[in-house]
């Protein structure tokens, strides 16, 4: 495909950047993954939270990709509309969540990366829509008859 290291670079970049706003929290926040929610400490490191967030943008990657290479058109462009629609509704819920709960304070930082991961999420699935795959065609084969009469098979490299 063409494109997919340029791809991976700008997802790396987006989970980094995400990485930095979640670590961005709220002193409410962090007082209350120190307190009561340790099993989230990691979003207080932002190099931890961009490590996660990348690795999981590189798992969805690999997966769309597989897609794309082993189904049809039609059925690999379900797949990843449903993959778009995933990525979506899951910003709408963070949007209600974020409105309604009380993470609505955890400061606009923590919310702008939640966003930018979904948004990640969202360009990678665009991507491989757009993007047609580049299938490999059978290679032809040069016949090469020398001047006493014998067939000389070879590759376009070797001649």
């Amino acid at each position: 495909m063409k494109g997919l290291a340029t791809l991976v670079a700008v997802q790396a970049l987006l989970s980094t950047i995400s990485g930095v706003l979640l670590s961005q929290m709220s002193f409410i926040g962090k007082v209350g993954i120190t307190v009561m929610y340790r099993e989230y400490g990691m979003f207080k490191i932002w190099w931890k939270t961009a490590i996660l967030l990348f690795a999981v943008q590189l798992a969805l990657l690999f997966v769309l990709w597989l897609i794309k290479k082993l189904l049809g058109r039609r059925l690999s462009l379900v797949a990843i509309l449903l993959f778009l629609l995933f990525a979506l509704a899951g910003a709408y819920f963070t949007y209600l969540d974020f409105t309604t709960t009380s993470h609505r304070l955890m400061k606009m930082n923590f919310h702008a990366g939640v966003y930018l991961f979904w948004g990640t999420w969202a360009l990678a699935c665009v991507y491989f829509m757009v993007v047609p795959l580049r299938r490999k065609t059978p290679r032809e084969e040069i016949v090469v008859v020398t001047p006493d009469g014998m067939e000389n098979p070879s590759s376009p490299e070797t001649s």
